[in-house]
């Protein structure tokens, strides 16, 4: 998934922003629009996706948690690059990036 996009540029990613509550994995995130969690949401799978934080530096997302860390109860501002996945007659949407705000 994300080793096709980095592959195939020519899909772009959508941008979307909010606030991420990560599962106690930190390898996928729920997605509300509002930081007390009680807005619409939407789940996100984080798992090898580059992340940067306030530091500027990019990570490659291959060593764990990105910067939305593990905590299920803490939500992060950010933003994801998002490309929508087929493959077994199943889809999703996977995030290729984040930013953490």
């Amino acid at each position: 998934m994300t080793a096709t996009w980095l592959l195939n540029r020519d899909v772009r990613p959508t941008i979307v922003e909010g606030w991420a509550w990560p599962n106690s994995a930190g390898n996928t995130a729920w997605l509300t629009e509002t930081p007390d969690g009680k807005s619409k949401g939407e789940g996100f799978i984080l798992a090898g996706a580059r992340w940067i934080s306030a530091d500027n530096i990019w990570r490659d997302g291959s060593s764990g948690p990105t910067c939305v860390g593990t905590n299920t109860m803490a939500a992060t501002h950010v933003q994801l690059g998002v490309v929508d996945v087929q493959a077994d007659g199943m889809s999703w949407r996977h995030a290729v990036w984040l930013r953490c705000f």
